[in-house]
């Protein structure tokens, strides 16, 4: 009588590289939206204030849309005890959204002050935090990132309104490289992951 012969157990998850495929087929797209946040990085690193402004600009459409989010919302809840609060939500939303609009350079202004307060009250968190864990061995990491951002936010305050004309751009502009370079080391990841997977089986 001859013994059944055990067969292996299929997988339960597929493997890495199964996984990877969607995104190997579209490897070299992911590559040339890499570097073209990188060059319009770049790029925006030297027209500061056009993208400043294009930043509240966006800021004031995000806004719009929110708004009318919100008032559809909470029209279709009628009966509901909050709907006063938001369709005030909904209207605060819709003013500030044309305000920005309306007054694209003023609104600029407006969001350096608030992102230069935020800084300077995340720089003060930061040092109370690192001050409050002196026993742990990184502490001193979030001291310096504590007085980073208090500088900063020092700056961009003493500055204000002029530092209005460079803030939002500056930051928008760091964020498409560091945003570019990021995709880029995906792509050039998963054609490594590939690419060494084919040298293994020859």
């Amino acid at each position: 009588m001859s013994m059944p012969t055990e067969t292996s157990p299929s997988p339960a998850h597929p493997s890495l590289g199964s996984k990877l495929v969607p995104l190997r087929r579209n490897s070299g797209w992911l590559l040339a939206a890499g570097i073209a946040l990188v060059v319009l990085g770049i790029v925006g690193l030297g027209s500061v204030t056009m993208l400043s402004i294009a930043s509240a600009i966006w800021f004031g459409i995000m806004m719009l849309a929110g708004g009318v989010i919100v008032l559809i919302g909470a029209f279709r809840s009628e009966g509901w005890k909050s709907v006063l609060l938001h369709l005030l939500i909904g209207a605060l939303y819709l003013g500030v959204g044309v305000f920005t609009l309306v007054n694209p350079v003023a609104a600029t202004a407006s969001l350096t002050l608030f992102v230069g307060a935020a800084l300077l009250a995340t720089g003060v968190l930061r040092i109370v935090v690192s001050l409050q864990n002196r026993h742990l061995p990184f502490w001193v990491w979030i001291l310096v990132s504590g007085v980073l951002s208090l500088l900063l936010g020092a700056m961009i305050l003493f500055q204000w309104p002029s530092s209005s004309l460079w803030v939002l751009g500056t930051f928008l502009a760091i964020e498409l490289i560091f945003q570019g370079w990021g995709v880029i080391a995906l792509a050039r990841a998963i054609r490594s992951t590939f690419d060494g997977g084919a040298a293994r089986k020859s």
